[in-house]
């Protein structure tokens, strides 16, 4: 299961990466907010931090059960649910559509699922 999860978690970081470096304005008003020059340069300066995640959970995909892949997977659920406590926040204080809500609800999942990994 931490094989399938980490593999398919770096492809997703990998795209996000290329669809915030490429459009991230695009990426930005999927969530109803203005893609305005900061938000514009925000997205670009998060795309490498998307493709460091997914170079690091793709040559780490075989990593056996222990200690390292607690490590891992715990810190990937922190990072995806902390992505997806700051999208919920943004919904209720009205500054992010409904869309966020979506997004963080796989967020949570990934979280979950990270969590769930580390073991099997």
């Amino acid at each position: 299961m931490f094989r399938i999860l980490a593999s398919v978690t770096a492809l997703a970081c990998l795209a996000l990466c290329g669809m915030l470096l490429v459009n991230g304005a695009q990426y930005v008003a999927t969530f109803a907010i203005t893609p305005d020059q900061g938000a514009r340069f925000v997205a670009r300066r998060a795309a490498p931090v998307f493709a460091g995640l997914a170079v690091i959970l793709w040559l780490l995909r075989d990593l056996p059960a222990g200690t390292a892949r607690d490590g891992l997977c715990y810190g990937m659920a922190v990072l995806w649910w902390g992505i997806a406590a700051t999208g919920i926040n943004e919904y209720f204080s009205g500054q992010a559509g409904g869309a966020i809500l979506i997004a963080a609800g796989v967020e949570l999942v990934a979280g979950l699922a990270f969590v769930i990994a580390r073991r099997r």
